[in-house]
């Protein structure tokens, strides 16, 4: 008998490297996964609580990410628009400089806008090419629920043992209820922005009924008791986005009028109807007062602070004739004593420092984003994933005028993350467009 005949005398086969490569890229995918996750636990739920651990996390997730990079022509086009807005920055860093702003803020400015957003996007498309953006909603339903959560916990602890007793959450904690008001100091607030934003205006991606509901209650709770206008107003707005986006995105071309007043109108008012009867039931804030309160602000320009503070960033934007003083420069009106070159008016803020080209090219990115949004609308080819991005973030870009959360690393997501997916996504798409 030859060993033809025999299998176990024929010579050993030499060890395929196959599986390993696949050991490889799975173990790589799910260390990766598990990263993001947790980045974005600490970045969407305690947002500027932990900046340490939030930092290493996002270091983490990025070098897992780098590996598997697909630079497409779509993303090497946002990337090119990223470089920019890095020349922008580069550019009057050194103006800023010149003009007496000290390290610490260039440093800051250097990170805030050239690092940590180039990390978000290789983030961004990593989360597309392993996790995909039906799952990420997924993520942020769970982290939606984790949020409610954090806000009841924060009043619990508040009101029964102190400010000291919150002090993880926000250094300096403070929660007003008086004459019918709600406010308290939360970081969270700023992620529940782009939340609330979202899933006012897709909530049929929350695939459960009760879950549906139950979660839009919770987060209509957390707005009206949190004394963020811009949180509150993310609600409606979430809800008109969507109503007028629902007809022209592809899972409800063909549906009547009628069936998307039933799918965007009666989860909404069931939510409404909950939240204002548990309010009613269970505590003492009085809508009414918490309306009165956010109008007036609203039509005060965001409260006498920031009314002010428009007014000396106005004149100084009149000052240097609309070309820019630099990144970290200030005005005479201080927003904070720490960081005089810190405003919560971002757009003025914006134009003062870089001057009104500087402000077009960091825009267009996001302007971009936007005419691609309206255009795929249009022909009706609107994913509903994408609206429920779009709509998160046209809320949270519009907060950036009263609270500076795109300057924010921990809070960039709600900006880079769905720019990057629509940027990836858009070219497949727009084959089907015939404009």
């Amino acid at each position: 008998m030859n060993s033809a005949d025999d299998p176990s005398l024929l010579p050993p086969m030499p060890p395929t490297r196959l599986p390993r490569a696949n050991a490889y890229r799975f173990t790589v995918r799910h260390m990766f996964l598990g990263a993001t996750f947790a980045l974005l636990l600490l970045a969407v739920v305690v947002p500027n609580s932990l900046p340490m651990a939030t930092a290493v996390a996002m270091a983490m997730a990025l070098l897992l990410a780098l590996p598997g990079i697909r630079f497409s022509a779509s993303l090497r086009n946002l990337l090119a628009l990223y470089a920019c807005t890095v020349m922008v920055t580069i550019v009057y860093v050194i103006v800023g400089g010149m003009h007496g702003a000290p390290w610490v803020a260039m440093a800051e400015v250097s990170a805030v806008y050239i690092v940590s957003p180039l990390a978000w996007i290789v983030i961004a498309e990593g989360l597309h090419r392993q996790l995909g953006i039906d799952r990420l909603v997924e993520w942020l339903i769970f982290l939606s629920v984790l949020c409610a959560l954090s806000v009841a916990l924060f009043f619990y602890l508040f009101l029964t043992r102190g400010a000291a007793a919150v002090e993880f959450f926000f250094q300096g904690a403070n929660v007003n209820l008086s004459e019918g008001f709600s406010g308290a100091t939360m970081h969270v607030y700023g992620s529940m922005i782009f939340l609330c934003g979202g899933f006012f205006s897709t909530p049929e991606l929350i695939k459960s009924r009760l879950l549906r509901l139950s979660l839009l209650a919770t987060l209509l709770i957390c707005a009206l008791t949190s004394g963020r206008s811009a949180l509150i107003l993310a609600i409606p707005l979430g809800w008109i986005l969507g109503w007028l986006l629902a007809s022209r995105t592809v899972e409800h071309v063909g549906k009547s009028a009628i069936a998307r007043l039933i799918q965007y109108g009666l989860p909404a008012l069931i939510a409404v109807m909950a939240a204002l009867y548990l309010l009613q039931a269970y505590t003492q804030v009085s809508i009414s007062s918490v309306f009165d309160i956010v109008f007036a602000k609203v039509a005060s320009g965001g409260g006498s602070a920031r009314a002010e503070m428009s007014r000396s960033i106005y004149k100084g934007i009149f000052d240097n004739g609309g070309l820019g003083a630099g990144h970290g420069v200030g005005v005479p009106f201080i927003s904070d004593p720490l960081h005089p070159w810190r405003y919560e008016v971002v757009w003025l803020a914006t134009l003062y420092r870089v001057g009104i080209v500087g402000t077009v090219i960091y825009v267009l990115p996001f302007l971009l984003y936007t005419i691609g949004v309206i255009r795929l609308a249009l022909a009706r080819l609107l994913p509903a994933r994408h609206k429920f991005m779009f709509c998160g973030f046209f809320c949270a870009f519009l907060a950036t005028n009263t609270n500076p959360y795109i300057e924010a690393f921990a809070l960039q997501w709600m900006y880079v993350i769905p720019l990057v997916l629509w940027y990836i996504e858009y070219p497949s798409i727009l084959k089907r467009v015939s404009l």
